[in-house]
């Protein structure tokens, strides 16, 4: 598959993930397993699900489409993207192994931020083949 195809696909569903924590995140915290610990200020959880699973994914997602239209030139914004989806599976990992098994939830987390991490990566590194009519030195 195309680098430019992969880091699209993946910059498309990062986007949807963050606007639907934007939109929505009641399900969004819901989905992950999470609650407010206190009732009296749900604000602040909501708050909290909106910026890191809805702005900051959103971000995420933009900058990986940014990425997806030329993937040599736009190797560094790549490389970031993949960077934090790599560094989420880090911080899981380093999670499961202090506090356990996460269950199979936790481990399908693991897996989704390693793939798009190292695809994002790949997309950014991969060889772009010459075309057939580019001028050779």
């Amino acid at each position: 598959m195309k680098p430019r195809v992969i880091a699209g696909v993946l910059g498309a569903i990062t986007l949807l993930m963050g606007l639907g924590g934007l939109v929505s995140p009641e399900r969004t915290l819901a989905f992950v397993g999470f609650a407010p610990l206190t009732p009296t200020q749900p604000a602040l959880a909501l708050g909290e699900a909106r910026a890191a699973y809805g702005g900051l994914f959103a971000v995420l997602g933009i900058f990986t489409l940014w990425g997806a239209i030329d993937p040599p030139g736009k190797r560094t914004a790549l490389l970031m993207a993949g960077s934090l989806w790599l560094g989420l599976c880090a911080g899981r990992c380093l999670g499961i192994s202090i506090d356990g098994n996460p269950g199979i939830f936790g481990w399908v987390a693991v897996a989704w931020e390693a793939g798009f991490g190292g695809a994002l990566v790949w997309s950014a590194l991969a060889p772009m083949p010459i075309p057939a009519n580019a001028e050779r030195e």
